[in-house]
């Protein structure tokens, strides 16, 4: 009898926390690739084993009533199979929020919804030719691409096929200075294939009052996009202010992509092309990028992408963003200097659990 009474405890014991995990899903995304790389920016490291935004986390909901459910997630970037294997100290998405038909809010680190306007219209997530070398003007002494801590947000539900994120980042580089927040936010709508998204967001910091310098920067773009039969095409336009908090430092730049996909296979090509900067010359620089991608089966993919970027004599665009960037693991040593070209070619691996 005591023996039944002991057996029966330690299930429950074991029972307990399963079933309190019975809402929290664990998953994650291993992406590498083997890349290639040619150009000028290629000094003593021409290929790499790279691990792309590999990741693992947690997310659960509990249901608190018909129209309140708490929602949490954490997730952490992973190197598999790079030079620091294991997980890594960047802490991607992490929140804890409250979600119902009347929206969803959260609180903590997220991608801005400036950053996600650009994420839906990207054929090349994480590789070696993602739009972000361009987008993001990390080089700059800004980033246009974040994820951001100190964030809260609210979501809206889809409307009839329209959808809206606003978001208030306390402070944008963890300085302890409020002085230094930023706002985004997007509108979307969508229907029958079509997709059209814009967004704009806004970069505040103590006026230092140093000449030739603001307090703030800003940037807006719209994305816009086509399905239809196999076929997908898609657009972007950005325009950003006063990039690094440079008074007059303005661009603009625009991308369109195109993709075709038959059986397992799609082949996709992409162009961005990024003007001079206002009152500076030679700053202009375009990149172009075809891929084929196969499905070994709903949860695993391989790849193969060539890439090109020619960056004119005063520009310090790279593939890759020198600064702010990480989205792909293992760089190639760079000459990081004006009027760098670069190209590479990737073959990758991508496995989602």
């Amino acid at each position: 009898m005591k023996k039944n009474i002991i057996a029966m405890a330690v299930a429950a014991a074991v029972a307990a926390p399963a079933a309190a995990m019975a809402d929290t899903t664990l998953y994650g995304k291993i992406h590498t690739s083997y890349d290639f790389w040619g150009g000028d920016t290629a000094d003593g490291n021409d290929y790499s084993l790279s691990s792309n935004n590999s990741r693992i986390g947690i997310k659960g909901k509990e249901e608190i009533s018909d129209q309140l459910s708490l929602i949490y997630q954490w997730e952490n970037g992973v190197d598999w199979g790079g030079k620091d294997g294991g997980l890594q100290s960047e802490t991607r998405n992490t929140f804890i929020g409250f979600t119902g038909g009347w929206g969803t809010a959260i609180a903590g680190k997220h991608d801005t919804p400036f950053k996600m306007v650009g994420r839906k219209y990207e054929l090349f997530h994480d590789t070696v030719a993602d739009a972000r070398g361009i987008t993001r003007l990390s080089n700059y002494g800004d980033d246009w691409d974040r994820r951001t801590d100190n964030t809260v947000a609210y979501m809206t539900p889809n409307l009839a096929g329209f959808s809206a994120t606003l978001a208030y980042v306390s402070d944008h580089d963890n300085s302890l200075d409020n002085d230094n927040d930023a706002y985004s936010i997007s509108a979307g709508y969508a229907l029958a294939g079509f997709t059209i998204d814009a967004a704009y967001e806004k970069h505040n910091i103590r006026d230092m009052g140093a000449p030739g310098m603001t307090s703030d920067s800003d940037a807006w773009r719209v994305g816009a996009g086509y399905s239809f039969g196999g076929f997908k095409v898609v657009g972007l336009y950005q325009k950003t202010n006063d990039i690094g908090f440079v008074s007059g430092m303005d661009t603009d730049i625009w991308g369109v992509g195109g993709a075709y996909s038959f059986g397992n296979s799609t082949v996709k090509a992409q162009y961005y092309y990024q003007d001079d900067f206002d009152g500076t010359s030679d700053t202009d620089v375009d990149m172009w990028a075809v891929g084929y991608d196969y499905k070994l089966s709903k949860q695993t993919s391989v790849y193969a992408v060539y890439a090109s970027m020619d960056a004119s004599a005063n520009s310090v665009s790279t593939l890759i963003p020198q600064s702010g960037g990480g989205y792909h693991g293992d760089n190639p040593s760079y000459k990081y200097a004006a009027g760098n070209d670069s190209n590479a070619f990737s073959l990758g691996l991508i496995h989602k659990f």
